[in-house]
């Protein structure tokens, strides 16, 4: 089973603002991208829950989610990375 925990870990690293909730005893990692007042940027907000083996990103794309899957924490990170780059 993947660790929430890890990716949480990475995505700090990689200057996102993660969070675990446990919800119906689910595990669901959010994480966002903030301006400089450490405020969530609207359509950054995402989650990530791992179940089987497999991660499921959820994310929003013009108020429409979308869902995308990934088989490794290598393969997700970089889809955020591009998805939701972190300016300078």
């Amino acid at each position: 089973m993947i660790n929430l925990e890890l990716i949480k870990n990475e995505l700090e690293v990689n200057g996102y603002s993660p969070v675990i909730h446990k919800i119906k005893n689910k595990e669901i990692l959010f994480f966002s991208l903030e301006d400089k007042d450490r405020n969530p940027l609207m359509n950054s907000v995402s989650n990530i829950v791992s179940e089987k083996g497999i991660i499921t990103l959820t994310y929003f794309a013009k108020l429409i989610d979308i869902q995308k899957e990934f088989k490794t924490v290598e393969e997700l990170l970089k889809f955020v990375r591009q998805v939701f780059p972190i300016e300078d």
